[in-house]
């Protein structure tokens, strides 16, 4: 009796043990629930990484937010160059850093001894601040995408070349992180100089093809949705706000998560087995980190047109006053001179792969293009995905190395 009490014990903290480790072999991500309240600041403190902050001012008078991963193999100069990192739509520096040590981006080149810039653009979570203009008027939230990759990402790059003592730098950029890089160096092409290569994950100039119902329905909708909000005195839409994780957790209730998963595949593309059900809860605690009512109506005509250019005012009095013209300038792709890669997935309802091959034949330096081999990779994927760092980071970092050799 006792033998089969102790064997049943045994067979009970086995199969405790294969349980545990089932589940560690489903999910490669170190990272605990508690992330999704920590901020990036706390995050990269958390896991061992040395951090600092910066704010950073532009010419228009916002203060950015901006965060320092000092590369591993030397946390005081780092003898490569530095990468300066931008985030999505919606979204914030936490991009490159949610999925943890091991795993994201951001923590993956600090470790290889990068100099790490995570920048965040006005008006999301951590750059809502201005040096005259109170964060609820309206005149801080008068900006469109424009303005973000006129003067934010020159603010950043100026900021980062001046702090690391470099003359030039690396760049990633994530959807938006690709649009404001190409704003950026098409609109102020001296700044062609100080940027060594660009990678652009799932680049969004060109969003005309999204297979997103829902995006295509915000996009016809958008003049009436922002009418709504400013009616109501509102220029920001989805700021992240203090029990954003609970509200989500309630609304989607694990383990089905039904309603949340849902909706990113509708809006981003459905590869179930490669998002995590941690992951998802952890993300959702800092996404949506906020944006501008103008940014979403910038955003919307990319969708309804398929032009990449400026904000069209949509009236020819308010054109000419902006532009001297009728027409929202187009940008001049060809004043891109930065070798430019590009990373795009086949299942990528936001940036559809036609519209990048599209990007790809008006750059006039592509130094590469990559599809991610998993033919089911999507928008979402390129910073939340379970392979992600198989598929797509490494060849992010021997594209970057390539490049580092290349500029010394």
């Amino acid at each position: 009796m006792e033998l089969s009490a102790a064997a049943l014990q045994l067979l009970c903290v086995i199969l405790a043990l294969l349980a545990r480790s089932s589940i560690w072999a489903s999910s490669p991500f170190h990272v605990e629930e508690r992330d999704a309240k920590l901020r990036v600041p706390q995050l990269i403190q958390k896991y061992g990484y040395k951090m600092e902050e910066h704010q950073v001012p532009t010419e228009d008078g916002y203060l950015l937010g901006l965060y320092r991963i000092p590369g591993k193999r030397n946390s005081t100069i780092s003898k490569n160059h530095p990468v300066l990192m931008m985030h999505s739509w919606f979204s914030s520096c936490a991009d490159y850093v949610l999925i943890g040590p091991g795993n994201a981006l951001g923590y993956l080149l600090a470790d290889r001894g990068y100099d790490v810039w995570l920048g965040n653009a006005r008006g999301n979570r951590y750059s809502r601040r201005h040096q005259k203009l109170k964060v609820r008027s309206k005149q801080f939230w008068d900006f469109s995408i424009h303005e973000i990759g006129y003067y934010d990402v020159p603010a950043l790059i100026d900021y980062v070349l001046e702090k690391s003592g470099k003359k030039k730098l690396h760049y990633v950029g994530y959807s938006q992180g690709t649009i404001v890089s190409l704003v950026a160096l098409s609109s102020r092409p001296e700044y062609n100089e100080k940027v060594i290569q660009v990678q652009l994950l799932s680049p969004a100039a060109y969003a005309y093809r999204s297979l997103s119902i829902v995006m295509r329905l915000l996009a016809y909708m958008a003049e009436s949705l922002a009418g709504g909000y400013t009616a109501f005195g509102s220029h920001e839409l989805l700021p992240n706000w203090r029990y954003q994780y609970e509200f989500y957790r309630a609304l989607c209730p694990a383990p089905q998560q039904l309603l949340c998963r849902m909706l990113i595949y509708e809006v981003a593309g459905a590869n179930p087995d490669q998002l995590d059900t941690k992951m998802l809860r952890i993300f959702l605690g800092h996404f949506p980190a906020g944006s501008g009512i103008k940014q979403f109506l910038h955003y919307a005509q990319y969708i309804r047109e398929g032009i990449f250019r400026q904000f069209d005012y949509g009236d020819d009095r308010l054109n000419w006053a902006a532009y001297g013209s009728a027409t929202a300038p187009r940008y001049n792709l060809t004043r891109v001179s930065t070798p430019v890669w590009t990373y795009y997935g086949l299942n990528d309802n936001v940036v559809n792969y036609r519209n990048v091959r599209r990007l790809e034949r008006e750059l006039p330096n592509l130094a590469g293009s990559y599809q991610v081999p998993d033919e089911r990779f999507t928008h979402a994927d390129f910073i939340l995905s379970n392979n992600v760092k198989r598929v797509l980071y490494r060849k992010v970092i021997r594209n970057l190395e390539a490049a580092e050799r290349g500029s010394n």
